[in-house]
């Protein structure tokens, strides 16, 4: 795609998005966004994907690129209410033609409307020398300007009335007394009354294969959650990337998932400490559908096997199940 027609992509998905994403005020002019993806009508079970590492890049040796566009025509099957990214949408973040990569094989996204919401992950940064990542940003931004989320690297979204989504920046400071920190303690304990599911999605994996190094602030979230979860009046459920696989964990009542098969070649995961999904397959490309019903948010992991010669490369090999709280925590009553 030349750059002529890519911009006239990027207005046309800017139309669609602007037609379709409502988003709620903040509560004050310095706030992140709070975006508001509306439950069907109907009063069918709202569903919505997450996954991670796209990587959409014309750079067919850093990512299984016939992967990543069979994932993401099967989500288009799905027409979900949303679509969360957790990050590493794009190889490289300096190079806008990674964008246009993006923007050009989800058309069909853009064609059904479906709202989506990305996270920062460290590709998002890569070109941009340590310490000046504006042209970095200034092209997630752009790509994604019907969110209006200049200057902000981090944001909410209300899925329904009972689900409520932060997106974290992986790569701003989580510590306490951070400017994100603060806002993270905020929507947690000052969520609306019918909020009965709160789901953050981050790029670095606060729980994960401890073979892996851990990056910048992530295990605060976990710290944080340990401490503090069983005092909140929602259930938390936490969706990292990051690394290429997928993952599963229970700590201290929240559920924790790796999430990265949305496109990057694969790394193997041990499965070992506490990981819940027992896959037997070391390749994992897939996606996260969540279905949320009433008192109950279920997670299924959708796998596409891109070795797969029966024409059938779908399965589902993990499903579970979140339960909201019955009544409000002790503290809190």
């Amino acid at each position: 795609m030349d750059r002529a027609a890519s911009r006239l992509v990027s207005l046309f998905l800017g139309m669609l998005l602007l037609a379709t994403q409502g988003s709620a005020g903040a509560a004050s002019g310095d706030e992140p966004p709070r975006f508001e993806v509306a439950a069907p009508v109907t009063g069918a079970p709202l569903t919505f994907v997450v996954y991670g590492d796209t990587r959409f890049s014309r750079r067919e040796q850093v990512v299984n690129a016939p992967a990543r566009r069979a994932l993401v025509r099967r989500i288009a099957r799905e027409n979900p209410a949303a679509i969360l990214i957790g990050g590493d949408l794009v190889y490289e973040g300096t190079d806008p033609d990674d964008y246009a990569t993006y923007e050009s094989e989800t058309l069909e996204w853009a064609k059904q409307k479906i709202p989506v919401f990305p996270a920062l992950g460290n590709h998002e940064f890569t070109g941009c020398t340590r310490g000046e990542a504006a042209p970095c940003l200034e092209n997630w931004w752009k790509a994604f300007g019907a969110l209006a989320l200049r200057p902000y690297r981090w944001y909410s979204v209300s899925l329904g009335p009972t689900l409520l989504a932060l997106i974290l920046d992986s790569d701003s400071p989580l510590r306490p007394g951070s400017e994100q920190r603060e806002w993270l303690e905020r929507q947690l304990t000052h969520a609306d009354p019918r909020v009965r599911f709160i789901l953050i999605a981050l790029h670095y994996p606060p729980v994960r294969d401890p073979f892996y190094p851990r990056m910048k602030d992530e295990r605060e979230i976990e710290r944080y959650l340990s401490k503090h979860a069983a005092t909140l009046r929602p259930q938390v459920v936490v969706v990292g990337s990051h690394v290429h696989n997928y993952e599963r964990y229970f700590r201290d009542g929240v559920t924790y998932l790796v999430s990265g098969g949305g496109g990057a070649q694969p790394v193997p995961a041990a499965r070992m400490f506490g990981e819940l999904s027992k896959l037997t397959t070391s390749v994992n490309f897939h996606y996260l559908r969540f279905t949320l019903e009433a008192d109950r948010l279920t997670g299924t992991m959708v796998r596409f096997d891109a070795e797969d010669r029966s024409g059938n490369p779908w399965s589902e090999p993990d499903r579970f199940e979140i339960r909201a709280r019955s009544s409000a925590p002790a503290a809190s009553r």
